[in-house]
């Protein structure tokens, strides 16, 4: 029976081997490199894994372990290379002639490395036809034609827009859609480089984080996504705020009594607008030292509006009763579908808007308490 176990296991562990083991195969016809390089292709680096010689039949092979989808690429001299986008268990075939490996590179046996290469080369056409309208530019002077060249400029990015957004639309469950939001023509001058270009970046996150939680291309991807879609509502918050006619967003929940409270009633005095709730150990931190701030400047015109995002009505009250939490305390206990924490952009907890005396202002957004305290005496002399 022991051997029987043994056998069973000594299987699962070949079949695992099997399974998150790769090979790259290739073949380079006319190869004039002396080698070729396997290197992955990291977030912020490229590392050498492996090395060969090429064979005077141009063939050559590497083999890696990996247990998530990673980023390779293969370097051959001259700075030629070819990207790849490799599955657990996939064995990749690669064939190209050398003097014009962009148009004659075949793969096969690994979709995403197709996929990748199809975002790369369209790429380099686009960039090459933007430096030849440029070089016409730069050597003309000529007003019309300086003018239409100008618009065949915009023409060709808008047109490998249009290629990169349906790219993304046909393939948001690829790594290769990672590839593609973060394409640019030269250094800051991104593929994707509207406002509204935001939304394929939340497209993507949303779909890559369900199917590949711990890759780390995922994880810095979801960061990024995460913090710019903060600073985009904080900029449209605080541009709404700057604006007389609408000043800052109000807000209307119940205190303790059950009486609703507007955040706008405390017009007059610099208000700070604190979300928070019960079970975060950082608000508990936070509250004992704002309370120490209240007393200090609440005479002077000082106000504090607090947003439980608790569920639990007895819970919050039982901790403000208990911790004397004596300014303006609200609730909602629809929680993480607040409307108000939406409107806010609120991310974590606690957070905070000081906000000023005339209300169409906001301050400062997330203040430590000693950032807070200083700021309050500059305002309240």
């Amino acid at each position: 029976m022991k051997h029987l176990s043994y056998g069973i296991v000594l299987v699962l562990l070949i079949f695992s081997c099997d399974r998150n083991q790769i090979k790259v195969k290739g073949k380079i016809s006319d190869c004039t490199s002396k080698g070729v390089s396997f290197d992955e292709v990291d977030i912020y680096q490229i590392r050498p894994l492996d090395s060969v010689r090429v064979r005077r039949s141009g063939k050559f092979s590497f083999r890696d372990k990996i247990k998530y989808p990673k980023f390779y690429q293969l370097r051959f001299d001259n700075d030629k290379t070819i990207q790849l986008l490799i599955e657990p268990g996939e064995k990749v075939n690669v064939t190209a002639d050398f003097a014009n490996m962009q148009n004659t590179l075949q793969i096969s046996g690994s979709e995403g490395s197709v996929l990748m290469n199809e975002i790369v080369d369209t790429l380099t056409i686009a960039i090459g036809r933007l430096d030849s309208v440029s070089n016409l530019y730069e050597n003309t002077t000529d007003p019309e034609m300086q003018k239409n060249l100008i618009l065949e400029y915009e023409r060709i990015m808008n047109d490998h827009r249009r290629f990169t957004i349906n790219f993304i639309l046909n393939n948001t469950r690829s790594l290769a859609s990672f590839r593609a939001l973060y394409q640019q023509y030269h250094d800051n001058l991104f593929v994707l480089n509207k406002l509204k270009d935001l939304q394929f970046y939340k497209i993507v996150t949303d779909s890559l984080v369900k199917k590949y939680p711990r890759v780390k291309q995922v994880i810095l991807l979801k960061k990024n996504t995460q913090k710019m879609l903060s600073e985009f509502y904080t900029q449209r918050l605080l541009s709404m705020a700057q604006k007389g006619d609408y000043g800052v967003p109000d807000i209307s929940l119940p205190d303790a009594k059950g009486d609703t409270v507007n955040l706008k009633s405390f017009k007059g005095k610099y208000i700070l607008l604190n979300f928070w709730a019960t079970w975060n150990n950082a608000s508990a931190d936070y509250n004992p030292k704002l309370k120490d701030i209240y007393n200090k400047y609440h005479k002077k015109g000082f106000e504090i509006y607090q947003v439980s995002l608790d569920k639990s009505y007895d819970d919050w009250m039982r901790l403000i009763r208990f911790d004397e939490l004596n300014w303006i305390n609200v609730i909602d206990t629809t929680g993480q579908y607040s409307r108000a924490a939406a409107i806010y952009n609120i991310q974590t907890l606690p957070a905070n808007y000081l906000i000023d005396k005339d209300f169409t202002t906001i301050i400062s957004k997330n203040m430590l308490p000693a950032e807070l305290d200083i700021k309050l005496s500059e305002l309240l002399k």
